[in-house]
């Protein structure tokens, strides 16, 4: 499953690709669909590490998202990915879905950008809070994305079941937008990184509104995914979006294969930790990564070569992760 399409990001991105050396590490990074938010970085990432770390060939992976990234990489067809928190941790614990594989597999790499529950209605909608979805049409996220599991927590947790007390659409968010524009659902769910393109794009052309998650239910939430955090849509996030949004969030995490070889992962987490301005022009969510947000969301240990720069970063509270992750 190595698709490799460093070239055309490279050319996207302004970046010459270098050409492969035989003795080349691979080390694929699996994202989401091509042209989503976690493709574009998983490319900034590849083409920099690529001209600037030799002994490494990087490249994305477009893949069916978070959920089928942890599986890759369990299964050695990727080396890297991006995923969530409640993910990542249940992986390297060999806990829920993934009691079947060996523990510590898996480890931390670095936090990207907080990832948000949005719940989105049109403005002219009588939707008015989560509880008014009994009986409408709603996107819920494509199969084998964090979204769609994201959703059905949601709503589960507020008491309504798909395919009875509403019709539910399993779907990407390109899709769901353009559903909602068209009339064909009334509200649609995606837990992602702020601000997303799809979403901007829709409140150009449609007036929008995003539902607000009440703090009873993000408390329970939390209370029962020790993954989740506190946290809202911030205001501004979108245009015209003057107040913050009440919701909750997930860390926004890449992950990567405990057998990679340590002077990789310290090479590149180093090149891409003293290139942020460079990566700040691959997507927005890269102008608010700094060493006091790159542990944000990990419950599990640290590859041994990012531990290594982060020690010699003097990321703060490295210790104290450590001592927490350790156990």
């Amino acid at each position: 499953m190595k698709k490799i399409i460093s070239f055309a990001a490279a050319v996207a991105l302004g970046i010459s690709a270098l050409p492969t050396l035989a003795n080349d590490v691979p080390v694929s990074i699996g994202s989401n669909p091509v042209g989503n938010t976690a493709y574009q970085w998983a490319a900034g990432i590849s083409d920099l590490v690529n001209r600037k770390v030799e002994g490494v060939q990087m490249t994305a992976e477009g893949t069916k998202g978070y959920v089928a990234n942890v599986r890759l990489m369990l299964n050695n067809d990727i080396e890297a990915g991006f995923s969530n928190s409640k993910l990542a941790y249940e992986a390297y614990k060999a806990e829920g879905d993934y009691a079947d594989v060996e523990p510590g597999r898996i480890l931390s790499w670095m936090s990207i950008a907080p990832i948000v529950q949005h719940v989105v209605v049109l403005e002219s909608s009588d939707i008015k809070s989560l509880d008014d979805l009994k009986g409408k049409r709603v996107g819920m996220g494509q199969p084998g994305g964090t979204s769609m599991l994201d959703a059905e927590i949601l709503l589960e947790t507020i008491g309504l079941n798909p395919g009875e007390d509403f019709k539910d659409f399993r779907v990407k968010l390109p899709a769901m937008v353009d559903m909602l524009k068209d009339g064909q659902i009334d509200a649609f769910m995606w837990n992602g990184s702020i601000p997303l393109p799809p979403i901007i794009k829709l409140k150009a052309s449609h007036d929008i509104r995003f539902l607000s998650i009440p703090s009873e239910v993000s408390d329970t939430i939390r209370a029962k995914y020790a993954a989740y955090s506190e946290g809202d849509l911030p205001a501004n996030t979108y245009p015209d979006q003057a107040a913050s949004i009440p919701s909750y969030r997930l860390g926004n995490v890449l992950l990567i294969r405990a057998d990679v070889p340590e002077e990789i992962v310290y090479q590149a987490t180093k090149t891409v930790l003293e290139n942020l301005d460079h990566m700040g022009t691959v997507h927005p969510a890269w102008k608010r990564v700094s060493t006091d947000s790159i542990l944000g969301g990990f419950n599990a240990p640290l590859h041994p070569g990012a531990l290594r720069y982060y020690r010699e970063a003097n990321v703060p509270g490295i210790e104290e992760f450590v001592a927490r992750t350790s156990n």
